[in-house]
């Protein structure tokens, strides 16, 4: 007998809090309306900044990446899945991955693009004439809303890091 009245005060108790956290949360929501819940960027090609530009101008930020790249990786998982800087890298920039290593080519500002056959992997020459002919992975180029190279960036970047690069591009 008394098993089954400390089993009733139990639930009794659990179904409570349970009540309770969801009044929460609920409340919660309605309270904080501004808080964005943006959880991926939104990639675009290369090959359709000059259309996106006409529509909306904006600073363009291109993703230099190898399929193979650790750290390129680890910047998607990590650094780009902060909502607060996807939120502000979706709203201010239009984002773009190019694989370095693309065959096929790619058509940029009027011109051409091949990929280029050398060691083990070769490279598409539009990655290295947006890096300046240094291509190491993971790099950033940022774009202006004429799709002119502002500034680079190479190597893995924490969230903070990523900030701080777009604060000393934005001056």
């Amino acid at each position: 007998m008394k098993l089954v009245k400390t089993l009733s005060i139990l639930v009794a108790l659990f179904s409570g809090i349970l009540i309770l956290t969801s009044c929460y949360n609920e409340a919660n929501a309605v309270t904080n309306p501004t808080k964005k819940v943006v959880t991926t960027l939104t990639w675009h090609s290369i090959e359709d900044l000059a259309a996106l530009q006409k529509k909306a101008p904006k600073k363009v930020i291109v993703d230099v990446y190898t399929d193979w790249c650790k750290w390129c990786k680890v910047m998607d998982e990590k650094t780009f899945s902060d909502t607060a800087l996807v939120g502000y890298l979706n709203d201010n920039y239009y984002m773009v991955k190019l694989n370095a290593e693309t065959k096929t080519d790619l058509q940029f500002k009027g011109k051409s693009y091949p990929f280029v056959q050398s060691g083990k992997r070769g490279y598409n020459q539009l990655a290295v004439d947006l890096m300046k002919g240094k291509l190491s992975y993971p790099s950033f180029a940022v774009l202006d809303a004429n799709l002119n190279t502002v500034d680079i960036t190479r190597g893995f970047k924490d969230v903070d890091a990523f900030k701080a690069f777009l604060e000393k591009v934005e001056l």
